[in-house]
């Protein structure tokens, strides 16, 4: 009987253990479901991105791309897809490793430069400024399952998923060149969306992220040993004709969300 009666009480502190832990995951999934199709709240950090930067020349009427990836999404309280989980395929990782060649999130932005100025003087080294035209776009797309060989001098693998946003964007660079640093500011405003599913969380950028602005930095341009030809057949690079993308740097930036 005492032994039964220790098998009882173990059997209940086990089950009273299991319950806090169901109740503890099943709020976990709720608040990462939630966290798909909500707004986030002005001022979060709503995605970080890093990339690369692609550059025809640095004047006004120079044609300009980078491919990126977003390696961080998140929502009002947690990460969307759930706590401390990563946008990269698990799969894929083991076999390659973390970037951009297993993010699930690969972005493409096409622009062209409008206006460009120095504001140095005969007794001071300035900034070079530029402000990029209206058109320019970026386009996210949602890989499920990335197979480790998108590489950024592919583009054709960065176009490969599921378009899943299109924002317009305004955007504004200056550059230090005695300190080789380059700073971006950019406002998104969304066109369009398609809803998605990953980790069995449904996500809609209309409802999370429908206006952004963005910070960026990078290192100043340098030549890319491998020229990629422009894709005259996207716009807005069809009006000047072909021609290469000459220029490289490395990218990162913050975006958070503002009020619709």
């Amino acid at each position: 009987m005492k032994v039964l009666a220790r098998l009882l009480v173990i059997g209940l502190i086990t089950s009273a253990l299991r319950i806090p832990l169901a109740i503890l995951l099943a709020s976990t999934t709720v608040r990462a479901e939630e966290s798909g199709s909500q707004s986030a709240p002005a001022g979060l950090a709503v995605m970080q991105m890093s990339g690369r930067a692609f550059q025809e020349g640095l004047q006004a009427g120079d044609r300009d791309q980078a491919r990126l990836f977003i390696w961080s999404l998140e929502g009002p309280d947690q990460s969307i897809i759930g706590p401390d989980v990563p946008l990269f395929e698990p799969g894929c990782v083991a076999k390659f490793s973390e970037g951009v060649q297993c993010a699930y999130f690969p972005v493409v932005v096409n622009a062209i430069f409008a206006e460009t100025f120095d504001t140095s003087t005969p007794d001071l080294v300035g900034h070079n400024a530029i402000r990029l035209a209206s058109g320019e776009t970026w386009r996210i797309f949602f890989d499920p399952a990335p197979d480790g060989t998108r590489s950024y001098e592919n583009l054709a693998s960065f176009e490969k998923g599921k378009p899943v946003a299109v924002y317009a964007a305004r955007e504004f660079i200056t550059s230090d060149v005695e300190t080789n640093f380059v700073l971006a500011r950019n406002n998104l405003t969304l066109i369009s969306s398609t809803p998605f599913t990953l980790n069995g969380i449904t996500i809609d950028f209309k409802k999370i992220a429908p206006r952004l602005m963005g910070v960026g930095h990078a290192r100043l341009p340098e030549p890319d040993p491998s020229p990629q030809p422009i894709p005259t057949n996207e716009p807005p690079y069809g009006s000047k004709g072909p021609g290469f993308f000459v220029l490289h740097e490395p990218i990162s930036g913050t975006f958070q969300a503002v009020q619709p």
